[in-house]
């Protein structure tokens, strides 16, 4: 009875496609490593999500004209997701609020316990936390000038692959999921709220990813 009444009081506060979810992650099969390259065919037909569908609070001013975007897909046995930057400065933290990447991939099991995935670049490689330091299936890597002055461009890829039974799922499942992506310039080492410094913190679903009420679905394509 639980479970139903939380899907009913989803389904009234979140726009729901015909599918009955946000987004339809699809089933895909082949070999893949986790290696931030993200060079599988897989990923090329995975679903994305993209920056413009989020909600975004700045800390003190923003102006930083980086993109990014969300990539899912499933293979039955595990939900691989992608969080792809296209940032001019990639900054690097301690402080893990002030840090550029993922605050949170946040999903509730069919219990409603939260789990909560975190990689943010607070050095390099970034550091994870929550679930991701049980999971430790997941990868990372600078792009462009990070990487190789000669290329153009610039920012991070991350990789995480999430056992299904890990979170208590199945394909077939609509699954309540709340993400949340930092990013932060302008000012290294400073706290994000000090006066000039440029932060904005997006989030898909709500900034408080301890609310279920403010998630968004997935669909796992059966």
């Amino acid at each position: 009875m639980k479970r139903r009444i939380r899907c009913a009081l989803l389904a009234l506060i979140v726009p729901l496609t015909a599918m009955g979810a946000d987004i339809t992650v699809p089933r895909l099969s082949g070999a893949l490593t986790l290696d931030g390259r993200l060079d599988e065919p897989m990923w090329r037909a995975a679903a994305r999500l993209p920056h413009t569908e989020f909600l975004r609070w700045i800390a003190d001013t923003y102006t930083d004209t980086g993109v990014f975007h969300l990539r899912f897909f499933h293979d039955g046995r595990v939900l691989y997701v992608a969080l792809v930057s296209y940032d001019s400065h990639v900054e690097a933290d301690a402080a893990p609020e002030d840090a550029d990447g993922l605050y949170s991939l946040s999903i509730a099991t069919p219990s409603d316990e939260l789990k909560h995935y975190r990689l943010r670049w607070s050095a390099n490689p970034p550091i994870a936390a929550g679930e991701m330091l049980k999971l430790r299936k997941w990868s990372a890597r600078l792009r462009g000038p990070f990487q190789d002055p000669a290329r153009p461009g610039g920012g991070y890829v991350f990789e995480i692959a999430i056992p299904l039974w890990s979170i208590g799922w199945k394909p077939g499942d609509t699954i309540p999921v709340n993400i949340i992506v930092n990013d932060h310039n302008g000012k290294p080492n400073a706290p994000f709220r000090t006066p000039g410094t440029e932060f904005a913190r997006f989030a898909w679903g709500s900034f408080e990813n301890d609310n279920l009420a403010g998630y968004r679905t997935i669909q796992l394509a059966p």
